[in-house]
């Protein structure tokens, strides 16, 4: 068997795998080994399979996603998350399906300090979703905005997924994270316009909230300038060169721990270290699982058949980056988005480069696709954490209140597809 062929059939197998319910990490490391102990043989296949994992988990520029990851559960345990939502409510809430939109933009500020997007789901879900029902909105609507707004934490920085991204793509990570920023902003303020425009054209979604005061709105800033303040200096040291992202990400953890002591105890600092490791240690798992199968597709000269086959092609870069996108699409709906980054930018990043796409804008565009498959069937996790939390609405519901926020995820990304300067143009101002 020559060796692409071998790769195919990996492929196969491990599509297999993955649909019958073995975790990535297993799945793709078992893959991997037996794939390299066929090419190489054993002894070759398990020094690689030992040291690979080793040598590229060890990177300082991967100390970045725990902290990152602390930065958040502090957040969340200091109840800075309802102090977030809470001001939103006071300033937009008086708009037409203004709770709504309060959701959203609680969302993104959450986002600014948690960059997983399932967490954000899960943590909107339980202070939003009652709000929502108490105001009578409807069911669909309440649950796609929480769910939908759950994937700006993919997008706004710090995002998890723009790290791993960086560190396979060997670019940037500080450019990357602040490449997020107006895509996410554009994500949030476009999500709220279609609400706007929902409700007014159907007012029976939900009422706007009246009789909020002008001094409600300013009472509510205290409880949010501690993290504007925090976010700002985090990106703020990122952006001027001052700090590397991973020096960023401690003085955000530290800083988030300031900000939470005066409702911290020992019991949610415990669990919030607790849920850092815990969702390290999966993240890292995932790693060490891919980086294995990677690596056997590497030796079977599989990417650069695949890049080769591509560019020969007689097609726009653009037709063909659409292409590629829709690609995306259809793997989030099956695949986490750890694992799709990890399994598919290592093959298809050096065709991208060949087209002469800029690797930050495309690490931008997939995180974008793989935000919408949070959000779409068949295995939309964002939609399936949010059913722990809304255990009375269907599924069915959830993924149709989500349809039109997928329709403007779409009209985001042919925006960013036409005019990637909206990407580019605060990384390209860093200081570097």
């Amino acid at each position: 068997m020559d060796p692409i062929t071998l790769g195919l059939v990996a492929l196969i197998a491990l599509t297999v795998m993955l649909m019958s319910g073995i975790r990535i990490a297993f799945a793709t490391a078992i893959t991997g080994f037996i794939g390299l102990w066929i090419l190489r043989g054993y002894v070759p296949a398990a020094s690689l399979a030992s040291t690979i994992p080793q040598g590229h988990l060890s990177a300082y520029t991967l100390l970045v996603l725990p902290l990152f990851i602390m930065m958040g559960f502090f957040a969340f345990y200091a109840g800075i998350t309802k102090d977030l939502y809470w001001a939103a409510r006071q300033w937009v809430g008086h708009l037409p399906g203004g709770l709504a939109i309060a959701t959203i933009f609680g969302s993104a500020g959450f986002a600014a300090a948690s960059g997983a997007s399932t967490a954000s789901a899960a943590v909107m879900g339980r202070i939003a979703l009652p709000e929502l029902k108490k105001y009578g909105y409807d069911d669909k609507v309440s649950t796609g905005c929480v769910a939908a707004g759950g994937t700006l934490a993919t997008m706004i920085p710090p995002s998890v997924l723009m790290v791993i991204y960086g560190f396979i793509a060997e670019e940037s990570i500080g450019a990357l994270l602040l490449a997020g920023i107006l895509p996410g902003l554009l994500e949030a303020f476009s999500y709220s316009v279609m609400l706007i425009i929902r409700f007014k054209i159907n007012p029976e979604l939900g009422p706007p909230i009246r009789g909020i005061t002008w001094g409600d709105r300013i009472k509510s800033i205290k409880g949010v300038w501690g993290m504007v303040v925090l976010v700002i200096l985090v990106m703020g040291t990122i952006y001027s060169g001052i700090a590397t992202p991973t020096e960023a990400a401690a003085v955000g953890a530290f800083g988030a721990l300031c900000l939470a002591l005066p409702r911290l105890t020992f019991k949610t600092f415990r669990d919030a270290m607790v849920e850092t490791a815990r969702s390290t240690a999966m993240i890292f798992a995932i790693i060490a699982g891919v980086l294995i199968f990677v690596h056997f597709l590497g030796f079977t000269g599989m990417p650069a058949a695949v890049s080769e086959s591509i560019v020969t092609l007689d097609m726009h870069p653009t037709v063909i980056l659409i292409c590629i996108l829709a690609m995306y699409l259809v793997l989030g709906m099956f695949l986490d988005g750890i694992g799709m980054l990890l399994l598919t930018v290592p093959i298809i990043l050096p065709t991208v480069k060949e087209l002469g796409i800029d690797p930050i804008v495309f690490g931008v565009l997939v995180v974008r696709m793989v935000e919408i498959g949070l959000i779409t069937p068949p295995v939309g996790l964002n939609v399936y954490i949010l059913k722990g939390v809304a255990p009375n609405v269907t599924m069915g519901d959830m993924f149709k209140g989500c349809g039109w926020f997928v329709f403007v995820d779409l009209i985001n990304v042919a925006i960013l597809i036409a005019f990637p300067a909206i990407i580019l143009i605060i990384p390209e101002t860093m200081i570097r």
